[in-house]
């Protein structure tokens, strides 16, 4: 036999972050898994009915194994704090993208329905200007 310290056991579980009621809990359900009581003493224990315990050993159980299931090696990245940023600058990047879509096609539809508004040489054309108006952007206040 090796010279390696003696086996903790069930007292492992003193050693837990926790409410000592939820520890008395898991160290009745080790020790009838461990044999050393049984399902009537431990439902006596705690209170319970042994169809419960039964239940609360197979939760304990599940828990376990999944606490044991393979994670991706390594620590976590950690969050990118400008990353935040990024996402919001994005974000509004693509919210004026689709105003400027949805204008584009509203124009669009407009000179479809009517081009005459949209009729660049009609605008040019200085024979169809009243005479007594300036053109746009040549008068008065500058701004």
């Amino acid at each position: 036999m090796g010279s390696g310290r003696p086996p903790e056991g069930i007292s492992h579980v003193d050693r837990l972050e926790g409410p000592e009621e939820l520890k008395e809990r898991l160290r009745v359900i080790l020790e009838t898994i461990q044999g050393t009581c049984s399902i009537p003493e431990a439902s006596e224990r705690l209170g319970v009915s042994e169809s419960r315990v039964h239940e609360l050993r197979r939760e304990a159980l599940e828990g376990a194994l999944g606490a044991l299931m393979p994670r991706p090696a390594g620590r976590p990245p950690a969050p990118a704090a400008e990353g935040g940023d990024q996402e919001a600058e994005l974000k509004a990047r693509i919210r004026d993208l689709e105003i400027d879509l949805q204008a584009a096609l509203v124009r669009t539809e407009l000179a479809l329905a009517m081009p005459h508004l949209f009729d660049r040489e009609s605008k040019k054309n200085p024979k169809s200007r009243s005479k007594d108006k300036p053109p746009k952007g040549s008068g008065g206040s500058g701004g």
